[in-house]
């Protein structure tokens, strides 16, 4: 696996966002010479941020793996803890099952926040088309409620309503529920940034766009480079704005432990 860090590690991190990106094949012929070809079904771009002491985003890891396996993703994290990462309360990552393992061995302090994008992309894809559009509004509602009570009380509403005709939607639903509310037990403030790995897509996207345009790399060092030069270009402006107020936390101790 190849890997590119950075950031000092040297303060502690209230969450790091972890998400990967399928993005390209293994090494192959073209006829003429050994290239590295894209194809969104094979290889995996991994990608690690935090918000640190300073309320700002700062990119901590980008690697190249062969899969988005758990072995991938422990890789990643240790890295991270022997270079000083530290402090962290929240994971925010999608449901995949081996980012979560990962996740939950060498970070075992910090609470798994699921990715609620990630979570009602998948509860819709259990439910006919002619309901997504329903059933996905209900679900942002969840979600949007003003603390977790009243946010099991929508999913009760909802279970009891249109739920009821989509079983295996409702059961996805209740599946990642927890894992999806950690975040209200952070200031109301943060909720919109703690809940998802939105913050990534311009990223992702960014980095998808240049490779359609290069379409094939001599090896997997020169496409990683590739992927590092966007991923600095794309998060250099992070540093312009501040992400998180970092003084609620301080002014709010009870709400943050609950």
């Amino acid at each position: 696996m190849q890997r590119w860090n950075w950031a000092s590690g040297s303060e502690r991190w209230l969450g790091i966002f972890l998400r990967f990106t399928r993005l390209m094949s293994e090494p192959r012929t073209d006829g003429n010479s050994q290239q590295v070809y894209f194809r969104r079904d094979e290889s995996f771009e991994l990608v690690a941020y935090g918000v640190g002491e300073d309320g700002h985003r700062h990119l901590l890891a980008v690697t190249l793996g062969g899969s988005e396996s758990a072995e991938s993703w422990l890789d990643l994290l240790r890295q991270l803890l022997e270079r000083g990462l530290k402090g962290v309360r929240l994971v925010i990552a999608d449901g995949h099952a081996g980012l979560a393992a990962a996740a939950r061995q060498a970070l075992p302090e910090a609470r798994l926040q699921r990715c609620t994008v990630h979570l009602t992309r998948n509860v819709l894809a259990k439910a006919p088309w002619r309901l997504r559009g329903r059933l996905g509004k209900e679900t942002s509602a969840i979600f949007e409620a003003p603390n977790l009570q009243d946010a099991r009380k929508r999913l009760e509403a909802l279970a009891e309503g249109l739920g009821r005709h989509l079983p295996e939607a409702m059961e996805c639903l209740r599946e990642g529920f927890a894992a999806a509310t950690c975040f209200f037990a952070f200031p109301e403030a943060h909720w919109k940034r703690l809940r998802s790995t939105n913050g990534l897509e311009r990223l992702h996207g960014e980095v998808k766009r240049r490779i359609r345009g290069v379409g094939a790399f001599p090896d997997r060092a020169s496409a990683l480079r590739l992927i590092i030069a966007v991923a600095l270009e794309v998060t250099g402006v992070w540093d312009d704005r501040r992400y998180l107020d970092m003084s609620l936390l301080k002014s709010t101790p009870d709400t943050v432990a609950a």
